[in-house]
């Protein structure tokens, strides 16, 4: 039991100096203002019950703290996955105007290579040609 009340003896000194409990460690009771009041210290038990509440109520400031700091972390992330959504179909639609003038250009310059061989004689070819010269 004594190991008991220096446990308790020193969560409540702990606690109180983080200020958490009343520096008031007795309790006064009396029928009128007028009659002579008695002190009677707290019982072990009072005083870890007061302990457990103090350090419940800390559990519970610290868990609803942790569940905003979850929440914001949703709406973040539930924000940037719609803006990753928005600018990979806005890349897929880059990319695919890309080679669809890569392609353009380039049937072009076969175009343009052709002509040139066409007028100025036989030459290298730059590219496979898909028709057969008999």
């Amino acid at each position: 039991m004594a190991r008991s009340l220096d446990f308790e003896d020193s969560i409540a000194a702990t606690l109180q100096r983080g200020g958490q409990l009343s520096q008031n460690e007795s309790k006064t009771t009396g029928a009128s203002s007028g009659s002579k009041q008695q002190v009677l210290p707290r019982t072990p038990g009072k005083r870890l019950s007061e302990v457990c509440g103090v350090v419940a109520a800390e559990m519970k400031e610290t868990s609803q703290t942790v569940l905003n700091i979850a929440n914001n972390i949703v709406a973040e992330s539930d924000a940037l996955a719609e803006l990753l959504h928005k600018h990979g179909t806005a890349i897929e639609a880059r990319i695919e105007q890309f080679m669809s003038m890569s392609d353009g250009v380039r049937l072009k310059m076969r175009a343009a290579h052709d002509d040139m061989l066409d007028t100025s004689g036989a030459g290298p070819s730059l590219a496979p040609h898909e028709h057969d010269e008999s």
